[in-house]
This record gives C-alpha cells, structure tokens and sequence, in this order.
C-alpha cells in the first residue's frame, strides 16, 4: 500500500469520510492505479480506466480545485469514453455539468449508494441453521450464488470460466462464511478488503428459493460479530432502492453514514 496516500487520507478525511470513501484503500493497494491530490481539499483515486474515478473533496474546496478535478476528469474521458465517477452527488454534480459543457458529455446517474457502519449487532431475529465455513466441495454452490447475485445487481450473464474463477478464488477462505440449513447452503457473505480499521462486508446473496427466512441477516450478523472482535469496524456499500437489504442491515445495527453516486458518461 502507498503508506503518504494512506496518511493523506486518514489527515484529510473525518472518521465519516474514511467510512464513505473506503474503496481508496483498496485502490492504494494496485501499484499501477491512478492517484492525484493538492494535498488540501480533493483526492482522486483509480484502480484502472475501466472502474469508477472516486472523488472526495472538501466541503470548503476552493473553485480552484473543482477546476484540478474537472481537468483530471476531461483527461480520463478521453482515454475511457464510458468513465464512470464516483463521489458527494452535489458536488460530482458540479463538476460533471462542466464536463458535459466543454466536451458534450452528458453523464447518466446511478441509484445512491447508502454507506453503513456497524459498532455493535442488535440483530434479535433468529433463523434455523448455522454458519459454515466453505471448503472445495462448495465450488458448484458458489458459482451458482454468484452467478444469481450479478444476475440480480448487474442484470448480465457471467462471462465464461467467471463463476468458475469466482469459486476457485475464495473456496475455503477464512473470509467467506456460508450459511447452511438441514444440511442445506442457502447464503453467502464474505470480507471484501480490509485495513488496519475498517472491514468492508460484500458478496450477501441468498439462494432465490431460500429468501425471507432470516439466513441473510443472521449470516452477516455473525460474520459483523466476528470482525468486532477481531477489533475491526465493519462497513458496507448497499444501493439505496435495495429496500430488504437496507432493512436487513439496520436490524443487524449497521448506521448509515451517507450516500454517495455513480455516474457514467453515456457514449
């Protein structure tokens, strides 16, 4: 990781913001990713051009560094025609309204992201079942929930060998746990990235057929509660219109922290 990045964050950020805009330390962490700053009132961060730009700025942020950002974001619409931008919609919002007025560019926002954090589970809702960790044997279920879980958030098919890729990767991760039911795995949940503070939860998905018992929010109650006492603070990104998730995560004891938006620039 690219410990001065790493330090500019935790100078410039509040604790919310660290929260908000977690993805930066995991985009610290790709030595070929795309990294700018004045060191005062905005980072910008990129793994690559085909992910999204995340953007923080200052709520005080001179007109000076709106205009660093709007050029940073005009110089990577001309390598990537599709750039998605991530950031405070207001103020992405400014600044992408002067892109599209330079370069005839409109951007297309995305539902907001909601941003939450867990300091204690609350979750009193119990589900039968118990939780698992995954082994070789589980591959076919992983590729199978995968599978469903980019058909529901996407709305896309898996691309060859991507589900068998998937499975391969974290079967038998200490950071995946599954939940099983009469013998039966019906959820996921895993730890997407973690820092020495933060542990970002990701990948809940629950078997179509299995949904509404309660296996969701008790898997991720356990896997929260075991990063809690592992000392970490656990943290998600969840769509806002995703009303069950949401529902699901603020029972757990997960506090919303705030929004942030996606945009794309439509080609």
């Amino acid at each position: 990781m690219n410990q001065k990045a790493a330090a500019r964050i935790d100078r410039l950020m509040t604790e919310k913001e660290k929260v908000l805009y977690n993805v930066f330390y995991l985009i610290l962490e790709n030595d070929k990713s795309f990294w700018a700053s004045d060191e005062k009132t905005y980072i910008v961060g990129q793994s690559n051009e085909r992910l999204p730009m995340w953007i923080w700025m200052d709520k005080k942020a001179p007109e000076s560094a709106y205009d660093e950002v709007e050029t940073i974001v005009k110089e990577h619409l001309a390598l990537n025609p599709g750039l998605k931008v991530t950031g405070d919609d207001d103020q992405m919002r400014k600044i992408l309204d002067r892109v599209a007025k330079e370069t005839g560019v409109s951007f297309e926002r995305a539902v907001p992201m909601v941003i939450y954090r867990c300091d204690k589970v609350t979750n009193p809702k119990r589900a039968s079942g118990h939780s698992i960790y995954s082994d070789e044997s589980h591959k076919p279920i992983l590729e199978q929930f995968i599978t469903g879980m980019v058909s529901d958030l996407a709305h896309r098919p898996m691309a060859e060998k991507e589900a068998e890729g998937f499975a391969d990767a974290v079967a038998g991760s200490k950071e995946l746990l599954l939940w099983e039911d009469a013998g039966k795995v019906v959820s996921m949940a895993m730890v997407a990235h973690k820092t020495n503070t933060f542990a970002r939860i990701n990948t809940v998905y629950t078997d179509k057929q299995q949904r509404g018992k309660g296996y969701a929010g008790m898997l991720v109650g356990e896997l929260t509660q075991k990063l809690l006492d592992e000392g970490f603070i656990p943290m998600l990104y969840t769509e806002q219109d995703n009303v069950c998730s949401n529902a699901t995560y603020r029972r757990i004891g997960f506090k919303s922290c705030g929004e942030l938006v996606t945009s794309k620039a439509c080609i």
